[in-house]
Formats: C-alpha cells, sequence, structure tokens
C-alpha cells in the first residue's frame, strides 16, 4: 500500500513525499525491486542525477537487465558523461601458410537522450589487400525495454568491405527477464548478401544467456545458417563490466562485416571475451577465440585475437 502511494504521490510529481514513502518500504525490505525503481525514477524526476546514479546501479548490481534501471542509465550518461572515443584491434592467425588477418578501428560516439550514436573508421589488410570502411550507428530507445540498432556503412574501395553495409536490429523485453529480437543485415558486394537474424536472450540476476540464429540467404543449403550461444557474468562496482564465453557453429563471426568473414560458413568457434569498466571514464575489453573449419584435407584452424580501450567524457 505505502509503494502504491509512493507511486500516486510521484505521478502528481510531489517528489518529497514520494521519496519519503518509497525508503521507508526499502527500509523495511531492501530487496523489494519495484520500490527501488520507482525511487530510482523519482529521484532521476527531481533532478538528483547522482541519486539516481546510485539507484540505478543498485538495480543492475541484482538485474542486470533491468529495463527501467537501463534506460535510466543511459539517460544520466547523456546529461553527465555524453562522448566517447575508442580504438578497436583485432589478429586472425591461420593454421595454413596464409597471412594474418588484421582489423583496426577508431571511434567516437555520443550518448543523446533518445540513445547512443557512433562514428566507426576501420582499416582491414587481409589477403595482402587493403581496404577503408566508415560507419554511423544509432541506439535508439523508445521506451523502457523497447530499443533498436540502426547502422550503416560505406567503403569506396569496395576490395574488403562491402560498398554498402545496412543494420538492423529491434528488441523488446518480455517478462522475466526474457528479451527477444529480430535483424536484417545487407552486405553489397558485386552481389548482394542477406542475412537474417533472430535472438533469444535471458537476464538471471547477474547472468546473462543468449541463443541467437541467422540465416544467410546466398549460401549454400548446408552453410545458410548460422547458431550462437553465449553465457555471461556482469560483474563490478557499476553492475556493468561483464565476462563471457561463447560456442558458434556457422559463420567464425557472429557479426560479419566483411568479405573474409563470409567464407568460413561451416566452422566450429569457441570465444572468451571480458570488458571491464575500469573507472566511471575508462573501460578496457579484450576478447580470444579459436575456430575449426571442416575440410576434406586436414582442418584449418584460425586464431583470433582482439582488444579495445574506450574513454568517456
Amino acid at each position: 500500500a505505502r509503494l502504491v502511494y509512493g507511486l500516486i504521490l510521484s505521478w502528481d510529481a510531489r517528489y518529497d513525499d514520494a521519496r519519503r514513502e518509497l525508503t521507508s518500504v526499502l527500509e523495511q525490505s531492501p530487496d523489494y525491486l519495484d520500490a527501488r525503481v520507482a525511487l530510482m525514477n523519482v529521484e532521476f524526476w527531481s533532478g538528483r542525477l547522482d541519486a539516481a546514479q546510485q539507484q540505478a546501479t543498485a538495480i543492475l548490481l541484482t538485474d542486470a537487465g533491468n529495463p527501467h534501471a537501463r534506460l535510466v542509465r543511459q539517460r544520466l550518461d547523456a546529461k553527465t558523461r555524453p562522448w566517447s572515443a575508442g580504438l578497436d584491434f583485432t589478429n586472425d592467425r591461420f593454421s595454413d601458410d596464409r597471412g594474418s588477418w588484421l582489423e583496426a578501428a577508431a571511434r567516437i560516439g555520443r550518448e543523446t537522450p533518445v540513445g547512443a550514436v557512433i562514428v566507426r573508421g576501420s582499416q582491414a589488410d587481409r589477403f595482402g589487400l587493403g581496404d577503408r570502411q566508415i560507419e554511423v550507428e544509432f541506439y535508439p530507445r523508445f521506451r523502457a525495454g523497447t530499443y533498436a540498432f540502426i547502422g550503416v556503412g560505406y567503403s569506396a574501395d569496395r576490395i574488403l568491405y562491402p560498398e554498402h553495409r545496412v543494420s538492423i536490429d529491434l528488441y523488446q523485453a518480455l517478462a522475466r527477464g526474457v528479451e527477444v529480437s529480430v535483424g536484417y543485415r545487407r552486405l553489397q558486394f558485386s552481389d548482394s548478401t542477406d542475412i537474417y537474424l533472430a535472438t533469444l536472450s535471458k537476464y538471471a540476476g547477474s547472468w546473462l544467456m543468449t541463443g541467437k540464429i541467422s540465416h544467410v540467404s546466398n549460401a549454400t543449403p548446408d552453410g545458410s545458417r548460422s547458431y550462437h550461444g553465449e553465457l555471461r557474468r556482469y560483474f563490478g562496482a557499476l553492475g556493468t563490466s561483464f565476462a563471457g564465453a561463447s560456442y558458434s557453429h556457422g559463420l567464425t563471426r557472429e557479426e560479419p562485416r566483411g568479405a573474409g568473414d563470409l567464407l568460413q560458413i561451416d566452422a566450429d568457434t569457441v570465444r572468451g571475451q571480458v570488458e571491464a569498466h575500469v573507472t566511471k571514464q575508462l573501460i578496457l575489453s579484450a576478447n580470444a577465440g579459436t575456430s575449426r573449419q571442416h575440410s576434406t584435407l586436414a582442418p584449418l584452424w584460425q586464431t583470433i585475437v582482439g582488444a579495445g580501450l574506450t574513454v568517456r567524457f
């Protein structure tokens, strides 16, 4: 009853009264998630951003997928630390005599009240060839639990990257920590490649389990589908750092970006990754994996190592 009363007070913009009632609820029941979410909203609506940040962090530490806390965290970032810049590097080595693949990317991003915008420039060196690509990505949030990803990319040389790349995902949170999404990718080489995706995720406290299936429109029948499973554990003072492990069958990369990523279509891949929010300003990431490509001759092994650095300001 006190929770409902606090909610009604907050809707009437009587924030001090609402805060008093909701705090009283949490003093008696500290794990009452609905009351903590309501108090977080009161702090955000009343302009007490530090207090709203504390409540959002407390929620995410025990419920990493909470859509209301994630929405408030994103809007707080847009107000307090909207810019970010980063570098990413990936190296692929093979068990035969082919040369390594190298890819580097520089990006700059901006958090806005409606979602993040990122501009990325990438450089790839594969097969003794080089290519560059520029991409713009937008992550709009329509409401708590409903958001999207929209990306467009362009490569003038069209050697390793497609001339045009279009990406669209739509995400929806359901009850009990379940989230579903559908997506589409179009990579325009000399011929277009269309990829369709469906994802099912489940948050359980600080754990996230994800299953994804993708269909490549113009691949061979045996290689047209890829399957990806991942288990992730969130940790850290902010509840946003994570470590995870994944297994994929089909495409070597979960997110194909260039011509080489579409060659290995019948591979088994295991990968580990970690992303650590060292401070509120500094984020470090690393990943490593190995992939076995089936062949009529000796199997082809591909070792993948990557690292990233992000600075928020």
